[in-house]
């Protein structure tokens, strides 16, 4: 079988993985997958690639380079959806390659980090410090209400699922203003040095939170 065939049935389904996700940058990422594959990069190489990314996006954002830092904004993201497809390649191809977590948590830990800089440095050198700081202070408390929900809350996805079926209806894949979304509309403010674009994100990334506090109020 082909590395795209074996890619391809290991990428996350529509079930799982949200529609943005699965139906665009997964189309991108396979191929960059491919790419590592053959030239038998590491899963958290990929992952710094990622990471570096955003931040050569900064650096383009402080030279005023928009256009190209906001695409590498987005290119950070394909790189994240990569990482794991080439991992789970690895392990497909080498059974007795040892499983671990720490991927996923490297994953996590410097994507986070490295947004959070994207969107707090791009709001200040278009001039607003404290737009740049809501936005980004409304990222991590999306990701720190969405880490303690899978502590405290053990069918935490069964929560949010009935809660998207009630709004959308039932639906075979996930909707939601997932890293996706997220990623695209921070890209746009940049790319047009938008403070308006930025703080419809910094508007959308706070009401999320607090939507996510409302929903598991009961719970």
């Amino acid at each position: 079988m082909s590395v795209y065939k074996d890619i391809k049935k290991l990428q996350q389904s529509a079930e799982i993985d949200d529609y943005l996700n699965f139906y665009l940058f997964r189309k991108i990422s396979i191929l960059f997958s491919i790419i590592f594959v053959k030239l038998r990069f590491s899963a958290n190489f990929v992952t710094f690639l990622s990471f570096f990314s955003d931040i050569l996006a900064i650096y383009l954002i402080y030279i005023y380079q928009p256009i190209a830092a906001g695409l590498l904004v987005i290119l950070a993201l394909v790189l994240d959806s990569s990482d794991g497809e080439v991992a789970r390649y690895y392990h497909l191809k080498d059974k007795n390659l040892p499983k671990t977590r720490y991927g996923g948590y490297l994953d996590e830990v410097l994507g986070t980090v490295s947004f959070a800089l994207v969107i707090f440095f791009a709001g200040y050198f278009m001039g607003n410090f404290w737009l740049g700081f809501v936005a980004m202070g409304g990222l991590f408390m999306t990701m720190v209400s969405s880490l303690c929900a899978r502590i405290e809350f053990k069918d935490q996805k069964k929560i949010t699922k009935k809660f998207e079926e009630g709004i959308f209806g039932k639906l075979k894949g996930r909707i939601g203003f997932n890293c996706g979304i997220q990623r695209i509309l921070v890209a746009l403010a940049i790319i047009f040095f938008s403070q308006i674009i930025l703080a419809i994100f910094a508007i959308l990334i706070n009401l999320f939170w607090i939507l996510r506090l409302w929903i598991y109020r009961k719970s």
